[in-house]
């Protein structure tokens, strides 16, 4: 059966049912090779000794010495535990692929062939392709803004019950786990629902493209109603060439949200045409491959990709480039991307996908958060890597991404809180008042692993932290006080030996001087005579 706690008898009372019997007390451990050699050359040591009233041993046994002292056993300090960090949730490209189809916060609509209208996002395409940033960051700067337009006739969102619409920045948002949604076939009556014929006065001036790039026909902004939220709108409506067929164009899509392409696409050769056109070379380069019976090689065009990927959408949050939402902090305000956030965190995909007011509105209002712990969870939930800097609160990144439901964050503000105490402590810094801030906090905070890697430090460090933080210690709860006396190095019951072996020692000291002081004055004497 397991060993329970009860069943270890304490040094003490080993020491009583020795002193029962009139035997030296020894412990041996076999696994920790300890005292075992003591426990033989002491009990050959006791059997000479008690043969010295013998006459022909009385001689002989006068210099063995009597049973010796056994230091106590000190345990090994226990070993720091390990900050784990778990797999990092890669963002499915199923999530992305999805978001196209059902395309929740679209912010730009392609027109093709005036017949076909496909619903994105300008944050994927334009971090996925050179083409579709300058398009887009043109059209940013140079077209009039919707900003002052207000729709003064009845909104066609069924959810709002609103009769006006302020159009400062996307508001088309349902969850992003829910059942799929299609769009109405091209060419019915649904297939797009404008707030024609009064709404053109809120459209912009339709801007040129014809001699900028091939394929691109126009672009201008326009209220549009999402064809899944039915909110109404302010769009980015690009208008594109006639030869551009709505088939190889979603495959380009496809391609710029996940970087994926599919080896069995039909109409390879078409689809190269319309790369070629749109300036993706990356997809171009892949068909190229599959078609030459290489498509091996594209695995190093996909890593590449979304490391440039990876790279603009970090740009993009630190300039704030086609930003949908602003979150108001109690320090100041950060601009961030709804599409990126529903499909990276499960938090925001329901606050912004769900019924919430959050999901209609351009601002965010986040109380008791300060902008440098934001900014740490946008970066990581952009890039899926914690940002550090010197500003940084880790109990307060920690507290964000429990709330966030980050796991995977928690414990990397765990791995760098533990980095930065232990170089702290290395350096000669002390951090026991730190540790001690740090253990609640974490354990309120799901940080378990930090929360572990504190009371190991304290139980390793008791005497002195106790002695610095005495009323600290006592203002912890009873479970974390039961866990300093059970686990604190040395253990109590090792103090309690060490205590009593220094005072037996002390006493044979005064034994053997008195002792040499009695043989002494025999020699002396017998040397006068």
């Amino acid at each position: 059966r397991p060993i329970k706690r009860g069943d270890i008898l304490p040094p003490e009372r080993g020491r009583e049912v020795a002193k029962e019997l009139g035997i030296p007390y020894y412990e041996s451990s076999v696994f920790d090779q300890f005292g075992i050699k003591d426990v033989f050359d002491n009990a050959i040591r006791a059997a000479l000794i008690s043969r010295r009233h013998l006459q022909f041993w009385k001689s002989h046994l006068k210099k063995v010495q009597k049973p010796l002292l056994q230091a106590p056993f000190l345990p090994p300090k226990a070993p720091p535990p390990i900050i784990k960090i778990p797999e990092c949730p890669i963002p499915s490209m199923n999530e992305a692929g999805y978001l196209l189809d059902n395309p929740l916060c679209a912010d730009v609509m392609f027109v093709l062939q005036e017949q076909n209208f496909i619903f994105a996002h300008k944050i994927y395409l334009a971090t996925s392709s050179s083409k579709f940033y300058d398009l887009f960051l043109m059209e940013c700067e140079e077209s009039p803004s919707l900003d002052e337009i207000k729709c003064n006739r009845e909104s066609t969102d069924r959810d709002a019950p609103t009769s006006h619409c302020e159009t400062n920045e996307d508001s088309d948002e349902v969850p992003l786990k829910s059942a799929e949604v299609k769009l109405p076939a091209p060419g019915s009556e649904d297939s797009l629902n404008t707030l024609d014929p009064e709404a053109g006065e809120s459209s912009s001036a339709a801007r040129s493209l014809s001699s900028w790039g091939k394929g691109f026909v126009s672009v201008h902004k326009e209220m549009q109603v999402n064809p899944i939220s039915n909110r109404t709108c302010p769009v980015t409506v690009v208008r594109m060439d006639s030869s551009v067929q709505a088939g190889p164009f979603k495959t380009v899509l496809q391609f710029l949200y996940t970087g994926q392409l599919d080896e069995n696409e039909n109409d390879l050769t078409r689809l190269a045409q319309i790369a070629e056109i749109l300036e993706v070379f990356d997809l171009r380069m892949m068909v190229e491959n599959i078609m030459n019976k290489e498509a091996f090689m594209n695995q190093e065009i996909t890593k590449a990709f979304h490391v440039r990927k990876a790279n603009r959408i970090k740009e993009c949050l630190c300039k704030g480039t086609f930003s949908d939402v602003t979150f108001k902090l109690d320090d100041g305000t950060i601009n961030a991307h709804k599409p990126l956030l529903i499909c990276s965190c499960e938090w925001m995909s329901a606050m912004f996908g769900g019924s919430f007011i959050e999901s209609s509105n351009s601002e965010v209002v986040l109380p008791n958060i300060n902008t440098t712990s934001m900014q740490a969870v946008l970066d990581y939930l952009y890039t899926k890597q914690l940002s550090s800097s010197q500003d940084l609160d880790t109990l307060e990144l920690i507290a964000l991404a429990n709330r966030f439901c980050l796991p995977h964050l928690v414990a990397l503000a765990e791995q760098h809180a533990v980095q930065e105490l232990t170089k702290a402590s290395m350096s000669g810094a002390a951090i026991d008042g730190e540790v001690l801030s740090y253990l609640e906090v974490a354990q309120f905070h799901n940080a378990n692993q930090l929360a572990a890697w504190c009371l190991h430090y304290i139980c390793t460090n008791y005497n002195s932290v106790c002695s610095k933080f005495r009323k600290e210690i006592k203002a912890k709860s009873s479970d974390n006080q039961e866990y300093f006396e059970r686990h604190r190095w040395p253990p109590v019951w090792y103090l309690k030996e060490e205590d009593h072996y220094q005072r037996v020692k002390k006493e044979r000291e005064k034994e053997d001087v008195a002792l040499n002081k009695h043989h002494s004055r025999r020699k002396w004497c017998f040397w006068n005579s």
